[in-house]
């Protein structure tokens, strides 16, 4: 698992993920961030992006995140992405989903930063969301709005 919020380059990627797949292992996880933690001045691309791109240049490695926050996007979104990212690798996607947590990022993104109690259950909502998108012959969303 890469902090790739820490100033990763996409050329730093397609590196590791040459490097991931040349060495054996069996995955390529990154962390998604949009502010860094460790270098506070340090760039961060797109989590998703960064592996749409990834499974289009490498062949057998596993991809995924570690984790999406529930704060960043509409579960809605984060299941489609998640699938078009898993056509374009041939089935090579995992999805860690998480209640987000780094209240500096959120503040500074402009996205909600709710209690603890409120992450987890939009998180809770999210999984619920996300895997029936994914599971249902057909799913329509006209419950209890998803509140970001």
């Amino acid at each position: 698992m890469i902090e790739g919020q820490e100033g990763v380059t996409w050329e730093d990627w397609v590196r590791l993920g040459r490097l991931v797949e040349d060495h054996g292992l069996e995955g390529l996880f990154r962390s998604d961030h949009y502010t860094a933690i460790i270098r506070p001045q340090a760039a961060a691309l797109d989590a998703w992006a960064t592996l749409a791109g990834l499974a289009a240049v490498t062949e057998r490695i596993r991809l995924g995140t570690l984790v999406s926050p529930a704060t960043f996007r509409h579960p809605s979104v984060l299941a489609r992405m998640a699938v078009t990212v898993d056509h374009i690798s041939g089935g090579r996607v995992d999805v860690g989903m998480g209640a987000g947590w780094y209240e500096r990022e959120h503040l500074e993104h402009g996205f909600s930063f709710l209690d603890a109690k409120q992450r987890f259950g939009l998180f809770a909502e999210q999984v619920e969301i996300v895997v029936r998108s994914w599971t249902d012959d057909t799913f329509d969303h006209s419950g209890p709005s998803y509140r970001l």
